[in-house]
C-alpha cells in the first residue's frame, strides 16, 4: 500500500533504535517518579520507638487542687533525683516513654524484681538520673528488700513492677485512687523469667487510656512531677524521706499492703503522710526503719583493721 504511494518506510535498524529508546525512557521516568512522594511528603518517615506511646484520652477531666508555686533553690540532692527545676508544668504530652536499659541482678542479693521506669513525654526532668535514683532507693537496707531478701532491677523490657513519673494532670487521669492496693499475694514468688526478655508492651500506655484502671492491680506506681520535686509537707525540708515515702508507701501496696493508722510514735510507711499524721505520730517514709542504713552480712568474714590487730 505504502510502496503503490511512493513512501519509504524506514529501515528496520532504525525502528529497532526507535522502539528500544521508548521503552528505555519509560522505565527510567517510572523508576524517577517512585521517589516524588517520598521528596514531596511534608512529614518524615517514622523511626522506631523503645516503646508505643499513646495519647492518655481521659473521660473525664480530673480536678486537680491548687498547686503552691515551689520557690526554694534546688540542691544537689534534688539533682541526683532527677530533678532539674521548680517550674513544674502542670499538664504534659500525654505520651510515656520508658527509660532504656537493663540493670544486672547482684549474685547471692535475693530474689529479682524487674523495675522498668518510665516519664511522660514533656515532663521535664533528667530521666536518668530519675531512674538511678528510684533503683537505688528501692534498693535500700531499710525498704522492702531489707536484708537482701529481694533486690530490684531496672529494665526496660518485661517488668514485675512499672514506675512512671507523670504530669499532675496525667498522674490522676492514671491513677485517680492510688491508694487502691493490689489483693494480697506471695511477695517471694519469683519472677516469671530469670532475664527480662524485651518488650514493646512495657509502657502503661502501650493503648489509649479510656478510664481509669488500678495502677496497683497492673503493679504500676504513677508519681506526680510536682509531688516528686515539692515533696510533701510532713517532711518539711526532708525532699528525699518525702520521695523515698513516695516510693516505698505505693511499693507496699503494689504488695497487697493496705493504708493503715498510726498506732505509735513512728508511722508504719503505710500511713498516708502526704498531708498530715495524727498527733504524737512522726513521719517515717522506710517499711523497716530500724534496719542499718547498709546492710552487713552476718557471715561475711570481718576486714582485719588498718594495724593488723583485732580491735
Amino acid at each position: 500500500m505504502f510502496a503503490g504511494r511512493g513512501i519509504a518506510l524506514p529501515g528496520f535498524g532504525v525502528t529497532v533504535l526507535v522502539v528500544a529508546g521508548a521503552f528505555a525512557l519509560g522505565v527510567a521516568a517510572g523508576w524517577a517518579t517512585g521517589f516524588v512522594p517520598a521528596l514531596l511528603r511534608a512529614d518524615p518517615s517514622p523511626s522506631p520507638s523503645p516503646s508505643p506511646v499513646a495519647s492518655i484520652k481521659p473521660t473525664v477531666d480530673p480536678v486537680l487542687p491548687y498547686l503552691q508555686p515551689i520557690t526554694r533553690q534546688l540542691t544537689q540532692e534534688d539533682r541526683d533525683a532527677g530533678v532539674t527545676t521548680t517550674d513544674v508544668a502542670t499538664k504534659a504530652a500525654g505520651t510515656i516513654s520508658v527509660v532504656p536499659g537493663i540493670g544486672s541482678p547482684t549474685a547471692g542479693a535475693g530474689d529479682v524484681r524487674w523495675v522498668s521506669v518510665a516519664v511522660e513525654d514533656g515532663v521535664n526532668i533528667d530521666a536518668a538520673a530519675f531512674k538511678a535514683y528510684v533503683i537505688s532507693t528501692l534498693n535500700a537496707n531499710r525498704g522492702w528488700g531489707t536484708g537482701h531478701s529481694v533486690q530490684f532491677v531496672s529494665t526496660d523490657g518485661v517488668a514485675d513492677y512499672r514506675i512512671v513519673l507523670a504530669s499532675p494532670y496525667t498522674a490522676k487521669v492514671l491513677c485517680p485512687d492510688p491508694h487502691v492496693a493490689k489483693p494480697a499475694g506471695s511477695f517471694m514468688e519469683a519472677s516469671p523469667s530469670p532475664t527480662p526478655a524485651p518488650s514493646g508492651s512495657a509502657s502503661p500506655t502501650s493503648g489509649a487510656v479510656d478510664s481509669p484502671w488500678s495502677c496497683a492491680q497492673d503493679g504500676v506506681i504513677v508519681i506526680s512531677s510536682y509531688d516528686w520535686t515539692a515533696g510533701f509537707s510532713v517532711f518539711a525540708t526532708d525532699y528525699a524521706g518525702s520521695r523515698a515515702y513516695i516510693l516505698n508507701h505505693h511499693m507496699g501496696h503494689l504488695l497487697g499492703k493496705e493504708d493503715v493508722e498510726c498506732t505509735g510514735e513512728l508511722a508504719n510507711v503505710m500511713v498516708v503522710q502526704e498531708v498530715k499524721v495524727p498527733d504524737g505520730c512522726k513521719a517515717n517514709p522506710w517499711p523497716n526503719p530500724d534496719a542499718p542504713v547498709t546492710f552487713v552480712d552476718p557471715n561475711a568474714s570481718p576486714s582485719p583493721s588498718p594495724s593488723g590487730l583485732t580491735p
